[in-house]
């Protein structure tokens, strides 16, 4: 029966650690592989016992397979190596003369349609894995553009934010400002309150000066027409009038 993957590789991994000294423990070993490959057949003469997992042992009795060094085997190279040597390492690893029994006493169909069996199911696995890992690629896909896409977010969101703050800041100045002309308007008020109450004052006496100046010259006028009275007879003085103009040597009523 061919070793899991897991054991493979332990196996591929001791071998690698233990070249040195690999012969003397192979010979200490010779005996015990025979044992165990005589009991693995006496179990399976009964098809209804389980089989049990045959260790592939190197040993001086093995098939000439198992004589072949560790280079030979390509145990060095990766199994995707276009120069592993994966028959030389089936033969090795994962076929033994119990197999070979084994499969004889089979019917060819029979060994026909277990290798189509097993290849129709890894295919069928290899494409179920494929479309889970396109999946799980179109999902990382997406997710590197939403991060993308987020993280450019944040970023006009810091700008945002930037902006933000400059313009609180200026608004912050302009209220300061704002609250020290309150402040300066403050006081001037009741300065403003008093030139105002004092402009009212100059507009009274501007007011009464006029009238006074007004009175006076109404009174020169009619002091200078009393004279004119007295000098003048004859003079028809009633057109005069403090009111009237002259115009074009006429009298007329002011506009």
């Amino acid at each position: 029966m061919a070793l899991s993957q897991r054991e493979l590789l332990r196996r591929i991994k001791q071998k690698e650690s233990s070249k040195v000294g690999a012969t003397s423990r192979t010979k200490d070993s010779s005996s015990k592989a025979i044992v165990l490959e005589s009991e693995q057949e006496t179990t399976q003469s009964d098809p209804k016992l389980k089989r049990k997992r045959v260790e592939p042992l190197i040993s001086e009795a093995s098939d000439s397979t198992d004589n072949i060094p560790l280079s030979a085997l390509g145990f060095n190279r990766s199994f995707w190596d276009d120069k592993f040597a994966h028959l030389t390492h089936g033969r090795a690893n994962n076929y033994f003369s119990i197999d070979d029994k084994l499969l004889s006493s089979r019917q060819l169909s029979s060994v026909q349609e277990g290798l189509l069996r097993n290849i129709h199911q890894v295919e069928a696995s290899s494409l179920f894995l494929m479309d889970r890992l396109e999946a799980s690629e179109r999902k990382e896909l997406k997710a590197t553009s939403d991060l993308a896409a987020a993280n450019k977010e944040i970023e006009q969101l810091r700008l945002g934010m930037e902006d933000f703050a400059r313009t609180k800041k200026a608004l912050e100045d302009k209220e300061t400002e704002l609250s020290i002309l309150r402040a300066e308007m403050d006081e001037l008020k009741p300065k403003a309150e008093g030139l105002s109450a004092r402009c009212q004052e100059l507009e009274g006496e501007k007011e009464e000066l006029t009238d006074q100046l007004c009175s006076t010259l109404k009174e020169g006028f009619q002091l200078a027409l009393d004279q004119v009275k007295i000098l003048h007879p004859d003079v028809d003085i009633f057109v005069a009038d403090i009111t009237k103009e002259i115009v074009d040597g006429q009298l007329v009523e002011l506009t």
